[in-house]
């Protein structure tokens, strides 16, 4: 390789992985305010829990279609998906922040949840091939950070304003600001082709559903948390507004977990150690115990499962029974299938049995994705 193209090469990485990263903090925005929205929405709205149970779900719709339709966006390139990604985003939170009823909390769901997809499936495109598993785990731990600030912004902005929903807007005017920005990145590599979509469909084996299955499971364990969090905190004798914050507690520990992780992919295998953390936690959370406890199990339970997704999407992505476009646009179906079944489930619960009971869910997920782990190849 010449100087030249070296240098060129050099730059593309750290326009693209910058860009992974900003991209990244907005989805882990999104994600830590789900919680806090949903039980704060309820409030605001004198409504059920379960009925604003799709919010979660309206999320896992956008990911659904990114799914359907991810190669052939794919085949746009990086910088239009994420423009778009970044307007979708925008009013998404706009109408969860400012909403006054059910259905424009739930349509702001399904908006923040297509414009998250966009970005979902566009940062595998932006990572590249080289030291996947260890740089998406970095890219998701910036996801989780943010994802600690934001249940922390909506608490505080919840006493001086009419609402801390209004505290998810945050990222709005920045959202728009990425939209018009250009990536400055050079285009016609790996998957951010313009023919990325004309490649070959490749067949589905039973390694490739087994992996895919891997990362359903692993995104409906980690999403009993985001979204039902703060509820159980509410249930456990917690105020609301102290419960939008205190589920920062399960983003913190995936934030740390996505930090120090890297460092242990190659060692060992993440899904044992997602088990006994994580597994443990959610054991925790079942029981009739204090807040402080509580909020102690969520972030174990966040750092157990940190890197259970990023390593299982990269387990994915390293399958070469077909094209890499294809196996970006599963990965998104998989979390869609995940974040609309989950939520959804335990809304159904939380009206016929307490919600910490719902939690049993996390430790049966984490079994199966351990049991399919082991007979993939």
């Amino acid at each position: 390789m010449s100087r030249e193209l070296l240098a060129v090469t050099t730059l593309q990485r750290v326009a693209r992985d910058r860009h992974a990263l900003a991209i990244q903090a907005a989805i882990g925005w999104c994600l830590g305010g789900l919680g806090p929205v949903l039980i704060l929405g309820a409030r605001d709205l004198d409504v059920p829990r379960y009925q604003l149970a799709w919010l979660g779900s309206a999320f896992g719709f956008g990911l659904l279609g990114a799914g359907l339709l991810g190669r052939r966006v794919l085949g746009y390139g990086t910088e239009p998906v994420t423009r778009v990604g970044a307007v979708v985003v925008t009013v998404g939170v706009l109408l969860l922040g400012l909403g006054t009823n059910v259905p424009m909390l739930v349509a702001g769901g399904l908006l923040q949840g297509i414009g998250c997809a966009a970005f979902l499936i566009a940062t595998p495109a932006l990572i590249g091939i080289e030291d996947r598993a260890k740089r998406l785990a970095l890219a998701v731990g910036v996801s989780s950070i943010a994802g600690l600030v934001a249940p922390g912004v909506i608490a505080l902005a919840d006493r001086p304003l009419s609402t801390g929903r209004v505290g998810l807007i945050v990222p709005g005017l920045w959202l728009v600001f990425v939209a018009f920005r250009r990536l400055h990145i050079v285009e016609g590599l790996g998957v951010d082709r313009p023919d990325a979509a004309a490649e070959p469909a490749g067949k589905m084996t039973s390694d490739t559903w087994r992996r895919w299955s891997v990362i359903v499971l692993a995104v409906s364990a980690e999403f009993c948390f985001w979204t039902w969090g703060a509820a159980r905190l509410v249930d456990g004798g917690a105020a609301v507004d102290a419960a939008s914050g205190l589920t920062a507690a399960f983003a913190i520990g995936m934030g740390v977990g996505r930090i120090i992780g890297p460092r242990s992919v190659g060692r060992f295998g993440p899904l044992p150690l997602s088990v006994i953390f994580c597994g443990g936690a959610a054991v925790v959370v079942m029981l009739d115990v204090s807040i402080p406890l509580l909020v102690a199990a969520l972030t174990v339970a966040g750092l157990g499962i940190a890197v259970l997704y990023p390593v299982s999407l990269a387990h994915l992505l390293d399958d070469a029974a077909l094209p890499e476009s294809r196996l970006i646009a599963l990965a998104a179906f998989a979390s869609g299938v995940a974040i609309t079944v989950t939520p959804t489930m335990l809304g159904i619960l939380d009206r016929v049995i307490e919600i910490r009971y719902a939690f049993a869910v996390v430790p049966l997920c984490l079994v199966g994705a351990v049991a399919l782990e082991q007979r993939s190849s």
